[in-house]
């Protein structure tokens, strides 16, 4: 029986020995899983992040293109004001100094204007008037 014995806990430590090894087994294959997981999390997060850099860097370049179209534009602007500015100017002087102007600033106003009722061209009794 002795041999028997020593064949049934043989057997006893296999099946141990079969259990631990597979439950290794089964760890190694669940930390290759997670491996895989988490290498790819890490390729999908550099992947994210190129993107990101390649955004950054378009709206950097987008910034510094709006800043110096917003240089041109106040710059545009200035001068705008300058012409207008002149123009007013021009038109002044040339208020003062041109004889047709003058000549039609020196007309007398119409008597609407003086605060005067307008005269209509006839007198009270709805006759004409003679000039």
């Amino acid at each position: 029986m002795s041999g028997l014995k020593a064949f049934a806990l043989a057997v006893v430590i296999a099946l141990v020995a079969a259990l631990l090894i597979g439950i290794q087994q089964y760890r190694v294959i669940a930390l290759r899983g997670e491996v895989a997981v988490e290498t790819k999390a890490k390729t999908d997060a550099l992947d994210a992040n190129k993107e990101s850099q390649a955004t950054i860097t378009t709206l950097r370049s987008e910034l510094e293109r709006n800043k110096a179209y917003q240089l041109d534009l106040d710059k545009r602007l200035k001068a705008s004001e300058q012409k207008a500015l002149k123009a007013r100017k021009d038109f002044e002087d040339l208020k003062r100094k041109s004889p047709a102007v003058r000549k039609w600033a020196d007309q007398p106003l119409p008597d609407g204007l003086r605060g005067k009722p307008a005269s209509t061209g006839k007198d009270n009794n709805g006759k004409a008037r003679s000039p």
